[in-house]
């Protein structure tokens, strides 16, 4: 069995509570997320995410209601939700990247 890199510089001990400490923290991350919000502005369309990726609000000025021309608005939506989306994974990405420095290294 091939030991965690640095496991001979610290106490067993030491690399057990950070590993503990690493997963309690992990574990409150979905909650802390939960309560992050991400507005996304795309002009006439503006929606609110929470940090977990769900919509939690969709404003359209119906000023760019033009019902002869529904895919506008469907493609302007669809990026709403992309951005909304994409930026709530970075935030994620960042947040357990806030995690992993204190787990030692494994392989």
């Amino acid at each position: 069995m091939k030991l965690p890199k640095g496991f001979g510089g610290k106490g067993f001990g030491a690399v057990m509570q950070e590993m503990q400490g690493a997963m309690a923290r992990a574990q409150s991350l979905e909650a802390e997320l939960a309560n992050e919000r991400i507005a996304v502005d795309k002009g006439p369309i503006k929606a609110v995410f929470a940090g977990t990726g769900e919509l939690l609000g969709l404003k359209i000025d119906k000023n760019i209601v033009d019902p002869e021309d529904v895919e506008a608005l469907e493609d302007l939506i669809v990026g709403v939700v992309r951005d909304g989306f994409n930026q709530s994974v970075e935030l994620r990405n960042n947040k357990v990247q806030e995690i992993l420095p204190h787990v030692p290294e494994l392989g």
